[in-house]
Order: C-alpha cells, then structure tokens, then sequence
C-alpha cells in the first residue's frame, strides 16, 4: 500500500461522489498489470476508481455503463504504454472522456504516459505525466496521487474563487437595489 501525508484526507473526504466512483481509469492492453496496481494504491487511499476489469459485469451494457462511470467520475486518468493499440472498448471511453472534459471544466483528464514516447494526438491538448514503469510501483503511484490532490486543491481554489466574485457582484446588485429603492 501507498503511504500518503494526512492531507490527503481532506481530498478523500471532499471527494467521494455518492455513485461511489471519482477516478475514472482506462487503459490499454499493454498497461492492464499498471492499472491494477493504480486500482489498488487509490483503493488504499480510500478513493473509488472505475475499471472495467472490477466494475464491468457480464449482462450489462458496457457503453451506457462506461458513459456513466465516465460522467460520475472527478478525474479520468488515461494509461498509455509504448506498445499501447486502441481497441473498440479503448475508443469508446477515450471519446466519451474527451466530450465529457471538453463539456464539463470540473472534470479532469489526467494522461498518464509509460515510457518516453509522446502521448497519441488525441491527448496532446493535456499535460500528461511520465512515468517510468521500471520504478517501484508505491513510487510512480504515489505521483499519480499528488497529481490527483493538486488538481482538486485547484478545482476548490476556483470554486473559492468563483464563489467570492459571486458574493462580490450579489453585494453590488443589492446596493444598486437599494439606490432604486431610494
């Protein structure tokens, strides 16, 4: 398991969605041992991730199901490797999390790149994070992690922030109401 600092807590407790899933995971074939251990050292930190390999069962419809996930989810965290090739499966969920990041500013697409080779084109819009597989994996997980607690420490700025200007202009309209009142 993947020790973390005590901060990390405040993420875990802000962050858990009421559907259960806030990490959304897709991989490909060659970077599946990669996502299990992902699934377990976010599982450890008391996170919900989606994959399909847990979460998907036989007599479900894996589109509407995965669209779902998808739409549930904080973060979608993209695994690619060197030799990663797109299946159906692959193309489907990378074009749902596109849409959906694209749609919903809330929501974070996190590229996690094995190797050193560039991310696919799709993914070049997003900074994606370089992870050398021959590290331990609590050392390339635990990056995963603080990328993860950055991001939602920058999603609860903006909200703060958003929330301050609202207040802001609230105040205005009601001293304006009040001069019109007068």
């Amino acid at each position: 398991p993947v020790e973390w600092d005590p901060g990390f807590a405040i993420l875990k407790a802000d962050c858990v969605m009421a559907s259960g899933t806030n990490v959304f995971i897709s991989y490909a074939t060659d970077t599946r041992p990669l996502a299990e251990e992902l699934t377990e050292a976010l599982e450890s930190q008391g996170l919900e991730p989606w994959v399909d390999f847990k979460d998907l069962h036989p007599g479900e419809r894996w589109r509407e199901e995965l669209e779902r996930a998808i739409e549930a989810a904080h973060w979608v965290l993209i695994l690619v490797g060197s030799n990663s090739r797109a299946t159906a499966l692959q193309e489907a969920e990378w074009s749902t999390a596109l849409a959906q990041t694209w749609a919903d500013r809330e929501k974070k697409l996190l590229p996690i790149v094995f190797g050193h080779d560039d991310p696919p084109p799709f993914l070049r819009n997003w900074v994606a994070l370089r992870v050398d597989p021959e590290r331990e994996a609590s050392t390339w997980t635990g990056q995963v992690i603080d990328v993860l607690h950055n991001l939602h420490s920058d999603t609860v700025r903006s909200s703060a922030e958003s929330r301050e200007e609202r207040r802001q202009r609230l105040d205005e309209m009601s001293a304006a109401a009040e001069i019109l009142r007068q």
